[in-house]
């Protein structure tokens, strides 16, 4: 048996607006829910367009490296090239037979070693009359204040240069170039000529030795007795300005300067490098065997503390002292050269006079 239950009055409306409430709960959780939706859509595309934005900001080109390409010049513009420089160029006079080296310059690694060949040809007929000296001794500078010099075909850059020279009693004797005339007039002439050249910036002394050593500025007539004999300490060495004046005044000096006496290196040699300030290119002439050789190679340190390239000059003098004298350029990071017989050697070709089966 059902029993109906029959509302009574009041429950009907407290139905009604529990079930109107319930609606609006729901409505407004929809609407929050709407509202949390939108929000993190918007939150999501904020995010993605800053991702994008990053994405952007990335470089994706790789930059191609610039390749250079080097056309050579055709044969009419090099040679055109190579007259206007050397007009503008000095450099040391070549020999006769330099024009056959040729330079070859590559980036890959070759196989094949190529030798460079040392100068062992003579540099041609190198007389003691008028024929000595041509074609040297001719720089005017190197244009940056500094300036250069060539004596007896060897050309160097520098400010300062020392001329050490041989005026023992032996440079009396006559040339075996068969040009005629003697050693010390040969060497009057060439030291002269490149006293001349030298350029009006530059100084230079010239250092006089046979048995001891004396300079531009000591007192004659007994040159060899007033010198240093290497005892104690050396005498003051002036540099002399290469104005016209004063180079007309040492070459004056060099004309009437004699050749007597011995062969000593240690005097002069110290005398140029103990000058204040240091020599740049110091040029050591010698025909003799000087009694002082030995201790004087032993010495080159104690002598050359300053490590200044000495270019030596073996005047018609083969065997053991020239020997010595392409030793010293060797330890003092100079060059060797001779005079021998009217030529001028360098390389393997003055070398292999130096032996001792020439003494």
């Amino acid at each position: 048996m059902r029993h109906l239950v029959v509302p009574q009055e009041g429950e009907e409306d407290i139905g009604a607006e529990s079930s109107a409430a319930v609606e609006e709960l729901v409505r407004r959780q929809r609407k929050r829910d709407t509202v949390q939706s939108f929000v993190s859509s918007l939150i999501v595309l904020g995010l993605i367009m800053v991702v994008l934005g990053l994405i952007a900001l990335i470089p994706w080109e790789t930059e191609s490296p610039t390749i250079v390409t080097y056309a050579a010049p055709d044969h009419e513009e090099e040679e055109l090239e190579r007259k206007e420089m050397n007009q503008q160029a000095r450099p040391r006079p070549a020999g006769p037979k330099s024009s056959r080296a040729k330079v070859i310059a590559s980036t890959e690694p070759s196989p094949v070693s190529v030798p460079v060949p040392d100068n062992p040809i003579p540099e041609g007929p190198f007389g003691m009359a008028e024929e000595i000296g041509e074609g040297f001794g001719d720089s005017e500078g190197d244009g940056d204040g500094g300036g250069g010099v060539s004596f007896f075909g060897s050309y160097r850059k520098g400010k300062r240069v020392a001329f050490v020279v041989d005026f023992s009693g032996s440079m009396e004797s006559d040339s075996e170039g068969g040009g005629g005339g003697t050693r010390i007039a040969g060497l009057k002439k060439e030291l002269i000529k490149s006293v001349e050249s030298l350029a009006n910036s530059m100084s230079f002394t010239v250092i006089f030795f046979s048995s001891s050593g004396w300079h531009i500025g000591t007192k004659g007539p007994d040159y060899v007795a007033n010198g240093w004999n290497g005892a104690g300490d050396p005498p003051q060495t002036e540099w002399y300005p290469a104005t016209e004046v004063v180079k007309a005044n040492v070459i004056q000096q060099i004309k009437s300067m004699p050749a007597n006496g011995g062969t000593v290196w240690y005097p002069p040699l110290k005398m140029a490098m103990t000058m204040n300030p240091s020599p740049s290119i110091v040029y050591l002439l010698s025909d003799g065997d000087p009694r002082d050789g030995d201790s004087v190679l032993f010495d080159m340190a104690e002598i050359n503390p300053n490590g200044v390239p000495i270019d030596t000059i073996a005047f018609e003098l083969a065997g053991s002292p020239a020997g010595m004298l392409m030793e010293i350029a060797k330890v003092s990071g100079g060059r060797f050269s001779m005079l021998y017989e009217g030529k001028l050697l360098t390389g393997r070709a003055a070398e292999k006079y130096t032996n001792s089966s020439y003494d």
